[in-house]
């Protein structure tokens, strides 16, 4: 076979690296059409041993060692460090690919060589495959960094431990106020499958995918402590919008929810500064405990089983009263429609499909099993605050 084509092409590589670049230029919604500098520097470089490299393929007829595609691999390690979408770092390889080709045609004025096609798919193929591991191990390098980083800011804030320097370190910008979100989520499906690694990769994999829409469905500078059963996320507050960022975060939710597959549950506080993130996140955590699944409790909607949320005396005796009542389904739907329907029996029996007498009946019982009177005052309040505790 002739070399003359090969030499050719190797006297053309600028050419071939001005085709890539301008083409990869229009292509991009950041440079529109203007070749930047740094691209020269870089993209060029990696075009021109790309051309060397598919001509020893060809002239050699082997397939490119080691040591000959480190360049490439390095170089896009150093794009996934810098964030370059894998998308655009692919993109390049097939613009270069594209130049490759058409300068080769114009050498050869289409009278090309035989098996030139095959042998720069190859040499593609090869190309990108280091490419993309190489940027896949740097970019999970970088986000696990940021991701510890964000970690070590909550974990500072939460705690009322001195948060700015941590933060200034990671180049994260602290604001004024924060909305506090404690949240808990359900297991994925993916995570039952039998073996130790796949639930655990299901887990990192449902914390990646909820981190991702957070930022995108509240805002980017959330800064979240996630794993895969829940944890926190503080936003920053709109100052006098408080009534807006709450309806954010409870459209947020089911969004949230239809995406990944799972149930999420919430709990919500506002610190109006950052000395007061402490105590906001502890009532975010106890609002947590107290909201139905699949929505985001706030105190105005649970003073009552907030304030019987606390440590006392008292609640194992009304734990108790609600545990021997669980035992006994029937009664726990009467008095949970009972109390529903603001004590009407009548109501009571409409909703439950039984006639009034079988409610009276149930009441009578509850009063037994319990000592507590549905049918009196200090009866209802006692039920009531044993119906408010959460679960042991």
């Amino acid at each position: 076979m002739s070399q003359r084509p090969w030499d050719r092409l190797e006297r053309r590589m600028q050419a071939v690296a001005d085709r890539a670049l301008h083409a990869y230029a229009a292509a991009s919604p950041h440079y529109r059409g203007v070749v930047p500098e740094h691209l020269y520097r870089h993209m060029a470089h990696t075009c021109r041993e790309a051309v060397r490299l598919y001509v020893r393929m060809v002239r050699e007829q082997r397939e490119p060692g080691v040591d000959e595609l480190r360049l490439f691999s390095e170089r896009a390690g150093e794009r996934g460090a810098e964030g370059l979408p894998v998308a655009e770092l692919l993109q390049a390889y097939f613009f270069i690919a594209e130049a490759i080709w058409e300068e080769l045609s114009q050498v050869t004025d289409g009278d090309l060589p035989p098996d030139a096609a095959g042998t720069l798919l190859r040499c593609v193929h090869r190309l990108a495959y280091v490419g993309v591991q190489a940027h896949q191990e740097e970019s999970q390098a970088a986000h696990s960094e940021e991701r510890e980083a964000m970690r070590e800011v909550v974990r500072a804030l939460v705690t009322g431990e001195p948060a700015a320097e941590f933060a200034a370190r990671y180049e994260i910008r602290l604001v004024e106020a924060y909305a506090v979100l404690a949240l808990a989520f359900a297991d994925h499906p993916a995570e039952s499958v039998g073996d130790t690694v796949g639930r655990r990769l299901a887990g990192h994999r449902k914390v990646h995918q909820l981190t991702g829409h957070l930022r995108r469905e509240l805002r980017d500078d959330v800064l979240a402590s996630l794993n895969p059963d829940g944890g926190l996320v503080l936003f920053p507050a709109t100052p006098g919008h408080a009534e807006r960022d709450l309806a954010t975060v409870r459209e947020a939710i089911p969004r949230l929810r239809d995406r990944i597959g799972i149930e999420i549950t919430g709990g919500y506080a506002v610190a109006p500064d950052i000395a007061s993130i402490p105590a906001v996140t502890e009532r975010a955590r106890k609002l947590l405990r107290l909201a139905a699944p699949g929505q985001v409790a706030i105190l105005d909607d649970h003073l009552f089983e907030y304030q019987l949320s606390h440590e006392s005396d008292a609640a194992p005796q009304l734990l108790s009263i609600a545990d021997r009542l669980r035992g006994e389904p029937d009664l726990m739907d009467t008095l949970t429609a009972y109390f529903a329907n603001d004590f009407n029996r009548r109501e009571t029996a409409r909703r439950l499909h039984v006639h009034p007498n079988t409610v009276d009946n149930r009441l009578s019982r509850i009063a037994a099993l319990t000592a507590a009177n549905p049918r009196t005052a200090r009866g209802l309040m006692i039920l009531g605050a044993a119906l408010a505790l959460p679960e042991s």
